[in-house]
C-alpha cells in the first residue's frame, strides 16, 4: 500500500459523509451502527427512483440508468453512476465498499461490493471495463479511489484445505498473504488497492479506511462478529447531483 492515503471514519448521527473533491458531482455516505439500513432504504426510495441490487459476491456492474428500481433488484455487485442518475445503494458487512471517481470530462462513479470473491475475481477491472465502454478514453481521466471499512488483513483468515483459499494464493499478491499451517490471513484491503493501480488510479490518490469491522464493532456492522438481529448491515449510498452549467467569462 505504499503511497496510498489513509482516512478514518468517525459517526456523525450514525453516518459519514465521504469527503470526494468538492467539484465531484456526487454524494456518498454509508450507515454506522445504530442506523436501520432497512428503514434507509424505504426512505430515499419514496422520495424517488432507488437502485438496490441483490449482491452475490459476483463480479456483475450495471449502468445504474440500466438497473431495474427498487423493489425489483438485478443481481449484481457494482454500479456504475452518471450525475443525473437514480440514488443508489449498496450493503456491507466486512465486505470492502469500493468507490472509484472520474472527474474527467465525462464525471463518474462506480460503487462496488468487493468481499473475499470479489476482490479474487477483480471486480474492480471488471468497473473499469464497463467505464471504457461507456466513456471510452475519458474514463481514465483523473482518477480517484477509496477502499471502505471491511475487515483488515490481521482478522481475516480462511483454513488452508479450503480451495478457493489455495486458489486465492495463486492470485493475491505476497504482501496480502500470511500463511500458517491451517489458516491464511488476506488483506482485502492491500490487494484492492494493487488491483486500482493496475487500473490506472495513481497510489496517492487512493484512500484506505484505517479501521477494522471485525475490531470496531461498537461503530460498524460485522457479518462475522455481530449480532445479526441488532446490527443491520451497512448502507452505502450514492446521490447525484446534475453538474452546474460553466460560467461564461
Amino acid at each position: 500500500m505504499d503511497g496510498c492515503k489513509t482516512f478514518t471514519i468517525a459517526s456523525h448521527r450514525g453516518f459519514y459523509d465521504y469527503p470526494l473533491p468538492p467539484r465531484a458531482p456526487f454524494h456518498v455516505r454509508i450507515s454506522l451502527k445504530g442506523v436501520s439500513a432497512q428503514e434507509e432504504i424505504e426512505r430515499l426510495a419514496a422520495r424517488g427512483p432507488f437502485v438496490l441490487p441483490s449482491q452475490v459476491h459476483g463480479t456483475r456492474v450495471l449502468s445504474a440508468d440500466r438497473a431495474l428500481r427498487y423493489p425489483e433488484k438485478d443481481r449484481a455487485d457494482g454500479l456504475l453512476i452518471a450525475p443525473g442518475d437514480a440514488t443508489c445503494g449498496l450493503r456491507f458487512g466486512d465486505c470492502a465498499p469500493v468507490l472509484i471517481l472520474s472527474l474527467g470530462a465525462e464525471p463518474w462513479i462506480l460503487a462496488l461490493h468487493s468481499g473475499f470473491r470479489g476482490t479474487l475475481k477483480n471486480i474492480c477491472a471488471s468497473g473499469m471495463d464497463l467505464a471504457r465502454q461507456r466513456f471510452g478514453a475519458a474514463a481514465l481521466q483523473n482518477l480517484y479511489a477509496w477502499v471502505g471499512p471491511c475487515i483488515s488483513g490481521a482478522c481475516y483468515s480462511r483454513r488452508m484445505d479450503d480451495p478457493s483459499t489455495a486458489e486465492a494464493l495463486k492470485v493475491f499478491a505476497p504482501e496480502a498473504v500470511r500463511v500458517s499451517d491451517e489458516f491464511a490471513l488476506l488483506d482485502l484491503k492491500r490487494q484492492i488497492a494493487g488491483q486500482l493501480q493496475e487500473q490506472g488510479v495513481p497510489a496517492e490518490r487512493i484512500f484506505l479506511e484505517s479501521q477494522c469491522t471485525c475490531c470496531r464493532t461498537d461503530l460498524f456492522y460485522s457479518h462475522r462478529r455481530s449480532a445479526r438481529e441488532n446490527d443491520p448491515r451497512m448502507l452505502l449510498t450514492i446521490q447525484t447531483e446534475r453538474p452546474q452549467k460553466a460560467e461564461c467569462t
